[in-house]
């Protein structure tokens, strides 16, 4: 099997967020916004097939054989962070809390309560990341860059993005995002872990371009796996397309590492042939 690490920077519009991840997660439903916000959004998630259809793809970053910390990691090195987690289970409040509280969580649409807790953790390097990562499901809804200090405001900005949600329902609701704008005015950035179709991806979010398209193209080596650009979220978009031009601009003198399916082309392949813009 292939394994291979997808990444797209995009423009994120809060108010018109667009789906998230193929009906496994969706956007807590946005309160209104006087002032218009474009932001960038980095996604990062992970596949293994067997060949360039992705016919058999299983997909999420651990199938790529990398982890979320060890993603973050490489893009933000010794970076101390600061994970938050809104609906955590109550056996599973990781040790470290810089704050934490009980609370009982309303379901979606209806009259039923959990028993939930809020907390915050402080974490460094990828082993600790991925400790606060490690539950039956995602424990930590995100991580932001930590300064030692939890004052009011940024306590306020992360309850906001995440106080609204539904983690417990399908699809799960967790981030509301016309939050992410008061958020990002007072840290550079956010990674909020998503739902691909099979595991966890990334989706890293700030006012302005971070500049990291440069380091995802060099984590293969690092990480053990292909780097693939998207020209979408991968967790939106289909492998196959982001192979098929991968593989258009791969050096002629090496072997792409993909092996090629026994299939018919795609249908963007044989569309291209059929106006006769093939190359």
């Amino acid at each position: 099997m292939v394994k291979a690490l997808g990444h797209s920077q995009t423009l994120f519009d809060p108010q018109n967020p667009g789906r998230l991840c193929r009906g496994r997660e969706r956007w807590v439903e946005s309160f209104p916004c006087e002032e218009q916000h474009g932001l960038e959004r980095l996604v990062i998630s992970g596949a293994a097939f067997s060949d360039d259809t992705a016919r058999d793809a299983k997909r999420g970053l651990a199938y790529a054989g990398v982890s979320c910390g060890a993603v973050l990691e490489h893009l933000f090195p010794e970076q101390p962070l600061l994970a938050f987690c809104e609906q955590g289970q109550m056996d599973q409040v990781p040790e470290g809390t810089v704050a934490f509280e009980p609370h009982l969580q309303p379901r979606f649409g209806g009259r039923r309560f959990d028993r939930c807790v809020r907390w915050r953790v402080p974490a460094l390097g990828a082993t600790a990341i991925d400790a606060l990562l490690a539950g039956d499901s995602a424990v930590a809804d995100g991580f932001l860059p930590w300064s030692g200090d939890l004052s009011p405001e940024l306590e306020e900005a992360i309850f906001l993005l995440t106080g609204q949600g539904e983690r417990l329902g399908y699809p799960m609701r967790r981030f509301q995002p016309a939050a992410l704008p008061v958020l990002l005015e007072l840290v550079p950035w956010v990674a909020l872990v998503h739902l691909d179709k099979h595991d966890s991806a990334l989706g890293i979010y700030s006012l302005e371009p971070l500049g990291l398209q440069q380091a995802l193209m060099d984590a293969g080596p690092v990480l053990g796996t292909l780097s693939v650009p998207f020209s979408i979220p991968p967790m939106l978009a289909r492998w196959d397309r982001a192979l098929y031009e991968l593989r258009q601009g791969w050096p002629r003198d090496s072997e792409f590492p993909v092996p090629p399916g026994e299939s018919r082309p795609p249908a963007y392949e044989r569309g291209s042939r059929r106006s006769g813009n093939e190359e």
